[in-house]
């Protein structure tokens, strides 16, 4: 039977996390220049995407399709400090300039100086105040921008069911001048060169690797369920939990799920930038979490996740086919920063619904992809240990969402 929904309070209704996308808007009017919109076969190319994870993610089909018909070309990334370590594995790509998002996270640390003194054509994905100012130490023959994409997609917001909206990597195509292009899947061998990046050693058993989130409760799965989820799965033997993550609000929300059970968890929140992450999602067997960033690393590399979605446009659907989506939205019209019930959506999942959807995947069947259950990665980290050894301590290397 379903809960009844009831009126949340007034103040609680609301969660500004996102609101700075909004900043977006005067950064990009105030960059738009009398330039030519593209110029043919150029040799050297700005792709400027100052983003959050999960967004830097679904813009990479659009971006390596880019790479691969100007192999001929140079091409430069500007993206934001948090992704700027995986960026620069992507094949094709000469040089990576970093440059903070307007979210301002404190995980993002320092912007690049300069770049190269003249493009042939710069193409801007997602733009920040110190991106565009960044974009005035250089010259460009011509430039593209996001802004009339982006105006569209806000107008499809408002007039179209939440289900209905074109997917982020159809409107990164179109950035390019690509229209009705919706490529879902993505191999991150076939985009990143790996060649030389330490692969971290796991711990005995199966690795699960936890994103709890942080921030408003309007995104946050409860931590009782958490801990119910946990000492479910625990009951099923040879499951090693990782919890994942990059604000002090997760490891609180770790170090109180740690003194509750009687089982070890591990943690490497705040301990590991991106491209390490991507590198231990690699070697792991299970990803659960909220709408993330870390979410959509998991879908990169195929690895079978379970993604407990909150409220917001269901824009962003993931890049592989082992991805399991826990949805129960039932709002036609639904934005990522207001709420008005109680529960909401990410509050009315059961724990037996996502333990579910965990054990058929660690058990090898459903539709969320198999796990051979004779997978036994070479190296180890040592079981007992709270944080994995191989990961060194390192102050402010986590990353935003």
């Amino acid at each position: 039977m379903a809960k009844k929904r009831n009126p949340k309070p007034f103040r609680k209704r609301f969660c500004w996390r996102y609101a700075p996308v909004a900043g977006e808007l005067p950064a990009l009017l105030r960059l738009q220049r009398l330039k030519r919109r593209s110029v043919p076969s150029p040799q050297t190319v700005l792709i400027v995407n100052c983003s959050l994870i999960g967004d830097f993610i679904l813009s990479l089909p659009a971006i390596t399709e880019f790479i691969s018909q100007h192999a001929a070309a140079r091409i430069d990334l500007l993206v934001s400090p948090s992704v700027a370590a995986l960026a620069q594995k992507l094949r094709g790509v000469h040089h990576v300039y970093a440059a903070r998002t307007v979210f301002r996270r404190d995980t993002e640390l320092e912007d690049s100086e300069t770049l190269a003194p003249c493009y042939d054509l710069v193409v801007v994905m997602r733009l920040s105040g110190p991106a565009r100012r960044l974009l005035s130490t250089t010259s460009y023959c011509a430039l593209r921008t996001y802004l009339i994409p982006l105006l569209k997609h806000g107008f499809q917001m408002a007039i179209r069911p939440i289900n209905e909206l074109k997917q982020m990597t159809e409107f990164n195509f179109e950035i390019f001048g690509k229209h009705e292009r919706k490529e879902q899947f993505l191999r991150a061998d076939d985009v990143f060169d790996f060649s030389g990046v330490p692969v971290p050693v796991t711990s005995p058993g199966r690795t699960v690797l936890i994103h709890t989130g942080s921030g408003k409760k309007l995104y946050t799965w409860p931590r009782d369920k958490w801990l119910a989820l946990i000492e479910r799965l625990h009951r099923r033997g040879d499951i090693s939990f990782v919890f994942v993550g990059g604000t002090e609000e997760e490891q609180a929300e770790f170090d109180y799920l740690a003194s509750m059970v009687s089982f070890p968890l591990h943690s490497i929140i705040r301990r590991c930038d991106v491209l390490e992450l991507l590198m231990l999602m690699r070697v792991s067997q299970l990803f659960v979490g909220i709408d993330s960033g870390p979410r959509h690393l998991a879908h990169l590399v195929d690895l079978p996740s379970v993604s407990l979605l909150g409220p917001g446009p269901k824009s962003f659907q993931p890049l592989n086919s082992n991805a399991r989506i826990i949805d129960e939205t039932q709002c036609e019209r639904c934005v990522t920063f207001y709420c008005p019930h109680s529960p909401n959506c990410v509050e009315k999942i059961e724990v037996e619904t996502v333990a579910r959807a965990c054990l058929s995947v660690l058990s090898g069947s459903g539709e969320a992809g198999t796990t051979d259950p004779t997978y036994s990665p070479a190296e180890r980290f040592g079981s007992g240990s709270r944080i994995p050894s191989t990961i060194s301590p390192r102050t402010g290397k986590g990353y935003p969402v």
